[in-house]
């Protein structure tokens, strides 16, 4: 078999791959049959799509929404050329290895037989050069080695052991008696394809485990599939704060999973969403949708998908009143007309960066989702107007891997200034 054969097949066979995925594996996996094993087939055939899916997206936004036969069609020849060439490519380095290795061989066997007299000349023993190259082989194979150990590591073991950290903010003006209220956020849960509703689960009994005052979630309860709202919205409706559960939708929610459906979903279950208005918790400790005394946590719509009015949420707060933002996107606390609305926030609770999903010592996050870099990718971090707290999320988009980042269940400490 020659070696375009050889390459040609192993592409065939991963477009194979894809489309079992894509026509068999993920309606399964929607159907709640098999989550487990099929959210892992599901994420590595993602990895091995992703060239033909970037093109095709990159000819048709809104892939997630509309996976039509021409976009398919676009990813599967795309991925039929890329994976020719990267399979081309690896045989070839395959063959030079090999060859190095008989090299080294046969050389090693040269040099057992060769004189003990010592060369006069200048160049360079056997024994040299067989070291040089079993030295290149050995760097090679670690490097190697290193590299699938931690490709496994961020597929398989990271993405599902999440961490529960712990914020103590001060916020002025809170009355005594609501010092010491614990809220506990949730974000960017993306149950889908990759994410099972077991480990939806496992989330809410380790959250309910934590006896929160308050549970905040702050979007994306969904990714790729409007089928996943219903199983996600059931699971949250078990969680049971002393207080209560205030929500606001993501991006995904209204791209992937619909903002319509997950209102109405919502609603049935009543975990009350908040966007673009708010609730009050009063010094007894009691949630209302109104009150001239205790905490203000307000909402906001999605930045990307929905509209963020800020007046609807916070102009009717009486002034002195210590008041809480849920904003899905921190880029809020960027965005010219809410600086410019004037509405004072002691603290913002966001996600949507995920943590960038990997972060590099030294480096950072190379990707985001923010305008602001860094700035906004995780953790407590100080905008123009307001302290913002960027959660880590508990699922993955866009690749099904995390590095460096572990999922967050962040529990939020509210002190008296």
């Amino acid at each position: 078999m020659t070696k375009l054969s050889k390459a040609l097949g192993i592409s065939l066979a991963i477009n194979l791959l894809i489309v079992a995925a894509d026509l068999i594996a993920a309606p399964l996996h929607a159907q709640n049959h098999w989550q487990g094993v099929l959210g892992y087939f599901l994420g590595a055939t993602h990895l091995l799509n992703l060239p033909g899916y970037t093109a095709a997206e990159f000819l048709s936004p809104r892939l997630d929404q509309h996976w039509t036969i021409p976009a398919f069609a676009i990813a599967l020849g795309v991925n039929l050329l890329f994976w020719l060439f990267a399979a081309t490519l690896f045989i070839r380095l395959q063959h030079k290895l090999q060859s190095a290795i008989r090299g080294s061989t046969e050389l090693a066997e040269v040099n057992s037989q060769s004189s003990t007299k010592t060369s006069t000349t200048t160049s360079t023993p056997p024994t040299q050069t067989l070291t040089r190259r079993h030295l290149l082989l050995r760097t090679s194979r670690t490097l190697a080695t290193a590299g699938l150990t931690t490709a496994a590591y961020s597929f398989f073991a990271e993405p599902r052991w999440f961490e529960i950290t712990t914020q103590k903010v001060q916020i002025k003006n809170l009355p005594p008696s609501l010092s010491g209220l614990r809220i506990v956020q949730l974000s960017d849960i993306h149950h889908g394809q990759w994410m099972s509703i077991a480990w939806v689960r496992q989330i809410v009994n380790a959250t309910n485990a934590l006896n929160p005052d308050i549970v905040a979630l702050t979007g994306d309860y969904v990714y790729r599939g409007i089928e996943y709202v219903g199983p996600v919205t059931r699971e949250l409706a078990r969680l049971q704060p002393r207080i209560g559960t205030l929500a606001v939708l993501g991006n995904h929610d209204w791209s992937d999973g619909g903002g319509t459906l997950t209102k109405r979903l919502f609603a049935n279950e009543k975990i009350p969403l908040i966007d673009n208005t708010r609730r009050y918790i009063t010094p007894s400790r009691q949630l209302v949708p109104s009150s001239n005394q205790g905490l203000c946590i307000a909402g906001v719509g999605d930045l990307w998908d929905d509209k963020c009015d800020y007046d609807q949420a916070l102009a009717y707060v009486p002034g002195g009143m210590p008041r809480i933002l849920l904003s899905h996107n921190p880029d809020v606390a960027e965005e010219p007309e809410f600086l410019e609305s004037g509405h004072r926030v002691d603290l913002m609770l966001s996600g949507h960066t995920h943590g960038g999903q990997i972060h590099i010592p030294g480096l950072g996050a190379p990707v985001t989702n923010s305008a602001y870099g860094q700035k906004y990718a995780k953790g407590l971090v100080q905008s123009p107007t307001c302290p913002v707290f960027i959660s880590k999320g508990l699922g993955m988009t866009v690749m099904p891997i995390r590095l460096g980042v572990r999922p967050e269940i962040a529990v939020i400490e509210l002190r008296k200034a």
